[in-house]
This record gives C-alpha cells, structure tokens and sequence, in this order.
C-alpha cells in the first residue's frame, strides 16, 4: 500500500471541483465498457468492506481512480480485499482524506 501526500485547494476549491468534473466527463470516453464495469466491481467491494463518507470514480487519461473519502473497515475482510486489487496489478494507495484504488489503462 502507497501512502500519498496530499493537499486541500482552499479557496480555489470550488475551481478544482469544478475541473475535476470537466476532466471526469471528457476522459471517462477514453474506456470502454469492460473497463468501466471492472472500475464499478471495485467500487462495490470497497462499498462492501469499508465505511466511507462518499465514494466516487474518477476517469483520468491514463487510469481510473475509485476514492472512498474518509474510509475506514467496516468489515475484517478489508485486508483480503486490499491483496485481491494488489494481485491484480491494481495500487492502492492511503491518503489523510480515505483509500484510492488506481486502475491503470494498461492493467484493465
């Protein structure tokens, strides 16, 4: 597991919503369908292991990130969940906001 440093917008914040939007429409067309429903089951095995404020996908150029903000386990299978992404050259990364799990183009 990879730990992230990270760092809120502040006052830009409603721009950085706003952009990460735009991005998240324009790129989630550079998938195709198997791709996305790989990124929507790991989005629903974190639904099932952890308790999280939102839960959400980005589609990025060159990945798709599946973040669960403030997420913490909700069930003791979390662990096996975690190594079952890792297996599947998924990373999974632990940032002070919640977990992102890191679905590259070339693994999906």
């Amino acid at each position: 597991m990879k730990e992230l440093e990270t760092k809120e917008a502040g006052v830009y914040s409603f721009a950085a919503v706003m952009d990460a939007q735009r991005r998240n429409t324009n790129n989630k067309s550079l998938y195709t369908d198997k791709q996305i429903r790989q990124a929507l089951t790991v989005r629903d095995l974190l639904d099932t292991v952890f308790a999280y404020k939102s839960l959400y996908i980005n589609y990025r150029k060159n990945f798709i990130a599946v973040k669960a903000e403030q997420a913490r386990p909700k069930d003791p299978t979390y662990k096996q969940a975690i190594q079952c992404f890792e297996a599947n050259g998924y990373t999974v990364a632990m940032t002070p906001q919640g977990i992102i799990v890191r679905l590259d183009k070339t693994t999906v």
